[in-house]
């Protein structure tokens, strides 16, 4: 009996430990939403978005939660919501990597049928500056009464955690871990971009920037935080 009582005690304390190491980067609370607005290169309102923590859920050394996005043009047009989930387990958060899908294309094809398949985007419990990260990979196929339409693979590569910094928006300040990446989209055609995220412990994503053979596409910026 005491050795069975030892052993169960074990189980608990590792349980606990894998919580403690699990960083989560969303607000740990259902309800919780932020609010992002996008920037052209000539810092110009391009769209807007807001993230929903729809779901939060803690099961033993699992933190998870379910994201609903949706998007909006510049104009406050409504182009469609998506959802995705994150999830922290021992010691390693990662992304379902249809965050990266387009909301306006998951939206065009909701009538047929949408295969998906890929892997999680990891983050390591601790991040030092310096450290190389995993890929991610998603690949989706279209189609429509058996027959292909499309076929979509999305690739991040080369991500790195470059510096550690303070990053001021509307919402705040934030000390966050910027991480550079680069993304390849292949449908009928090929389309690479550099990229590079602001990420908080408890947020999420502060900030990002996109760029092709060196100059700035674009920007977003964390707009408003709602716990």
């Amino acid at each position: 009996m005491k050795k069975i009582t030892l052993a169960l005690l074990f189980l608990f304390y590792m349980v606990i430990v894998y919580a403690q190491d699990c960083t989560f980067y969303y607000p740990q609370k259902q309800g919780a939403q932020l609010e992002y607005k996008n920037y052209d290169s000539k810092d110009k309102l391009s769209g807007s978005s807001i993230q929903l923590i729809k779901e939060y859920k803690e099961t033993g050394n699992k933190l998870e939660a379910v994201i609903e996005a949706q998007t909006f043009d510049k104009k406050g047009k409504d182009l469609g919501k998506k959802e995705f989930k994150v999830k922290c387990e021992g010691g390693v958060y990662s992304v379902d990597m249809k965050s990266f899908m387009d909301s306006q294309t998951m939206e065009a094809y909701k009538e047929m049928d949408v295969e998906i398949n890929g892997n999680n985007l990891e983050i390591p419990a601790k991040l030092n500056v310096g450290d190389n990260l995993a890929d991610g990979k998603l690949e989706m196929t279209i189609s429509s009464e058996g027959v292909k339409i499309m076929g979509m693979t999305t690739n991040i590569t080369q991500r790195k955690v470059e510096t550690k910094e303070e990053i001021a928006t509307e919402a705040g300040t934030f000390n966050c871990y910027k991480i550079t990446y680069t993304m390849t989209v292949k449908t009928m055609f090929s389309v690479r971009m550099e990229a590079a995220e602001w990420i908080a412990e408890g947020v999420g994503m502060v900030k990002s920037e996109t760029y092709s053979n060196g100059k700035t596409m674009g920007y977003t910026l964390l707009a408003g935080l709602k716990k």
